[in-house]
């Protein structure tokens, strides 16, 4: 112990500050960096999805209609909650590819000056007509 007890004032203080300072940022990457990851995957999953059903509409009589195709995987995204801004379709000779956007609001990393996360993702399907 010190001599002069008034020496020792505000240093718990100053230590908790730092600690502070240490959870909130670790708490900003457990739960900012998981609304991330499950917005890439929610993107990921509607991506592939959108481009299957895209080829869906493919048939070994009717053939593969390109407009129709993009038609159905913005049908499809937008059903899964994605707004049709975000979402883009490429559609080549028998292959479709979907790219989505999402957006999420940001919990602690607002401290931060970072009010939203943004992810891509992108899925392809390939017209195939079995036997």
């Amino acid at each position: 112990m010190s001599a002069d007890p008034r020496r020792d004032r505000g240093s718990v203080t100053i230590t908790m500050m730092l600690l502070l300072v240490v959870v909130l940022g670790g708490a900003g990457l457990i739960v900012d960096g998981g609304r991330a990851m499950a917005a890439r995957r929610h993107a990921a999953n509607t991506a592939e999805a959108a481009a299957r059903a895209a080829v869906a509409t493919a048939t070994p009589v009717s053939g593969f209609d390109p407009q129709r195709a993009r038609r159905a995987a913005l049908d499809y995204a937008a059903r899964a909650g994605v707004p049709i801004a975000d979402v883009q379709v490429v559609v080549a000779a028998d292959v479709v590819t979907v790219t989505i956007t999402e957006r999420r609001r940001t919990v602690f990393l607002v401290l931060g000056g970072k009010t939203t996360l943004t992810v891509r993702a992108t899925g392809s399907a390939r017209v195939n007509y079995s036997p």
